[in-house]
C-alpha cells in the first residue's frame, strides 16, 4: 500500500508513514479498500458489524467508532435506535472467495 500523502509505500502493519509521518489508517489494512457504499464486514464484527462499516467507510479505527457510540448510547440513550435502523438498512457485505491450495483448476 502507498502512502495517501506522499505516495511512498508502507510497510504493512505500519501505523504511520516513514516518508511524510503522515497516520496511515487501521482500517485499511484491516478490512481492505474502502467501499463506495454502506455495507457491514463478515469478519471484524462484534454485534452487527456496524461500527465496523462506519470504520470501514471513513477509513478510521474501529475502536473509536465503538467508543463513540458506546458513549453516545450511555450519556444520550436515543442512538442505540439510528444503531438498529443502521442495523437493518446496510446489508452485508460480499463474499469473499479466496482459492485454497490443491483446489485450483489447471
Amino acid at each position: 500500500m502507498n502512502c495517501t500523502n506522499c505516495g511512498k509505500a508502507i510497510e504493512p502493519g505500519a501505523r504511520f508513514c516513514s516518508g511524510c509521518g503522515a497516520a496511515v489508517s487501521s482500517a485499511a489494512y484491516e478490512y481492505g479498500p474502502r467501499p463506495s457504499r454502506f455495507v457491514r464486514p463478515r469478519e471484524g464484527r462484534m454485534v452487527a458489524g456496524v461500527c465496523a462499516g462506519l470504520a470501514m467507510h471513513y477509513g478510521i479505527d474501529v475502536a473509536i467508532v465503538r467508543l463513540i457510540v458506546a458513549l453516545s448510547i450511555l450519556f444520550a440513550g436515543v442512538p442505540i435506535i439510528a444503531y438498529i435502523v443502521a442495523w437493518v438498512v446496510m446489508p452485508n457485505a460480499d463474499y469473499v472467495m479466496t482459492p485454497q491450495p490443491g483446489n485450483m483448476v489447471s
